[in-house]
């Protein structure tokens, strides 16, 4: 069973992992990167969790009108049974809750399985973002209206 909640300092070094293995190298976030999502938006940090271990997390940043998924991952191990979707639709529901009318995030032009996954959640490509990414890579940004009803899918990979 799937346990949704608040991300706790002591699931770091498990998060570490599932970012190092969702993600290359220079794309996976640094330990202090995730400490200060910690510190700044700790109710929107959610790990999934499975017989006491995380499994997945997802980081967002809730703002007045409109909120913004930050990254998305999940364990190998644990893909494609719908923990990504579980993990998004919580932090919507979140923002919901905050009063947000719209969601967004960002995702790499080449992350096939994010823009599908995404797409599958309702979200709409805006535009496309040249030079997004620290490495040249661009973006697309997409945004969810909250009015909408949010569908179901999975991920397969790391998502950013």
């Amino acid at each position: 069973m799937i346990k949704i909640r608040e991300f706790s300092l002591s699931d770091l070094p498990e998060v570490l992992e599932i970012e190092r293995i969702s993600f290359p190298k220079k794309q996976a976030y640094s330990k202090s990167r995730f400490e200060r999502y910690c510190q700044k938006h700790p109710e929107s940090f959610i790990v999934a969790e499975s017989e006491n271990r995380v499994v997945g997390y997802t980081i967002g940043k809730p703002k007045n009108r409109s909120s913004k998924i930050i990254s998305l991952a999940v364990k190998p191990d644990f893909r494609q049974k719908g923990i990504g979707r579980k993990l998004t639709n919580s932090l919507i529901s979140l923002f919901k809750k905050r009063g947000a009318k719209a969601v967004f995030l960002e995702v790499r032009t080449g992350n096939k399985t994010a823009i599908s996954f995404y797409k599958n959640l309702g979200f709409k490509i805006l535009k496309e973002i040249k030079n997004y990414y620290w490495n040249g890579d661009n973006a697309y940004s997409m945004k969810l209206p909250l009015h909408l009803n949010s569908r179901s899918a999975s991920p397969r990979s790391g998502i950013r």
